[in-house]
């Protein structure tokens, strides 16, 4: 685990550099061409720069090693800088629709020749950048967000490229405000679900894709279950699942109470992909009032 971040770090500085290289070629190209759709995407850039710049130093942190004040390590900061990511990427969105908006009302003429090349060159750059992190997105969230970041750019990238050979042949002006307004709404698309999901698991909610109540059935199936009670699933990173409930059994050794565990643990990971259980043993429900999921085997 600790190789692939590291690897993931390394293609992140080679994406940064890259990112700085795009938005100084295209807001140049903007103000030169009086281009807003590739203004806009310049500053997305931009953001992406900041942004990715984040995501290369929490591919740092998160190989910190644990220690007494912070037990866990410092995986956390990878969901931290993926709703920063996401957020920032919102509110981008929402710039770039109401400065399309503006626009609308009062079209400009552009130069769609010159707004052409420098989209061009936009997207090959992004599109290279995208490539990179393409594997990283699949196992670590604040790759998948700068990977969102970079996919965006390289649709926004190819949407101008369009307008501009339309602006070019048939001078429709109207088309570069019209193609900021969708960019503005698909980039706050994009990146709704990573920000609800990143909120989820920075409020300790139950990880997407995981029915408490369905986790609760499946350790009651083992035979030496009598009652699950206190249960409680949560993430610290999008590759960290924790659980922790209270299992009333029939009173035994407590090497016979490890073999039960053990194979329950076995087979969270395996069904659940909960890497991090705590079970506690009870010979009878314990006297605390508030149980979060409280279900008792039928006799």
């Amino acid at each position: 685990m600790r190789t692939e971040t590291s690897g993931t770090g390394k293609r992140l500085l080679i994406v940064i550099i890259l990112n700085a290289v795009i938005f100084v070629f295209e807001f140049i190209g903007g103000l030169l061409t009086n281009s807003l759709a590739l203004i806009s995407d310049a500053m997305h850039n931009l953001n992406d720069f900041f942004t990715l710049i984040l995501s290369y130093i929490a591919s740092k942190i998160v190989l910190w090693k644990s220690n007494s004040q912070k037990s866990y390590g410092y995986v956390r900061i990878e969901i931290f800088v993926a709703f920063v990511n996401a957020l920032t990427l919102v509110l981008i969105g929402a710039y770039i629709t109401y400065e399309g908006i503006s626009r609308f009302l009062n079209p400009e003429p552009v130069a769609g020749i010159w707004m052409i090349a420098v989209a061009v060159v936009g997207f090959i750059a992004n599109t290279i950048s995208t490539l990179l992190l393409r594997k990283d997105a699949r196992h670590d969230l604040n790759a998948k967000s700068a990977y969102l970041h970079l996919l965006t750019d390289a649709i926004e990238s190819l949407a101008v490229i369009v307008t501009g050979i339309l602006i070019y042949l048939y001078s429709w002006y109207i088309l570069d405000p019209i193609i900021s307004v969708a960019i503005g709404i698909f980039v706050i698309k994009s990146a709704w679900s990573i920000l609800v999901e990143t909120v989820n698991i920075l409020t300790e909610g139950t990880p997407k894709g995981i029915d408490l109540h369905a986790v609760a059935d499946f350790i009651l199936s083992f035979p030496e279950i009598e009652n699950v009670h206190h249960l409680h699933i949560w993430s610290l990173s999008s590759q960290f699942r924790a659980l922790s409930a209270h299992l009333v059994v029939k009173d035994q050794l407590i090497s016979q109470g490890c073999v039960i565990t053990k194979e329950i643990e076995k087979e969270l990971q395996k069904h659940f992909k909960i890497n991090h259980p705590t079970l506690q043993l009870e010979s009878k429900i314990c006297n605390e009032q508030e149980t979060i999921v409280d279900i008792h085997r039928d006799h």
